[in-house]
């Protein structure tokens, strides 16, 4: 196993908004490019993982959640750093799927999507 670092995407990378149900309200922390370039050049994996919950709840469409992560992904590459996965659980917590965290489905599948088996550095949340 070679390491990874594994982030949550509200309260970690941006300011958590409750249900982000619009692009214009994601706030990217101002440390959180910096910090994410530092693990680049370590050559160190970065795999987002989050909980949308909203989808499932039909808050917001799935197709919200891509364009987020687009803007952080646009956000992050002007700041010369960048994330190597972004993986998200759709469902509520009523559906008891192995993929929300805190379970470690997406976990698993963060590094076996990556190529590799990654042992996680940081688990933020």
């Amino acid at each position: 196993m070679r390491p990874g670092v594994f982030l949550d995407r509200d309260g970690t990378i941006c300011e958590d908004a409750g249900y982000l149900n619009d692009v214009e309200l994601f706030r990217m922390f101002p440390f959180a490019a910096a910090a994410i370039r530092k693990l680049n050049e370590a050559r160190l994996p970065v795999i987002v993982v989050t909980n949308q919950s909203g989808v499932g709840r039909g808050i917001f469409p799935e197709s919200l959640v891509h364009n987020v992560h687009d803007e952080m992904t646009r956000q992050l590459a002007v700041a010369g750093a960048r994330v190597d996965a972004i993986y998200y659980c759709p469902h509520t917590t009523e559906e008891e799927c192995e993929c929300r965290k805190p379970k470690p489905g997406m976990l698993e599948r963060g590094g076996a999507g990556a190529g590799d088996r990654f042992a996680p550095v940081v688990r933020s949340r």
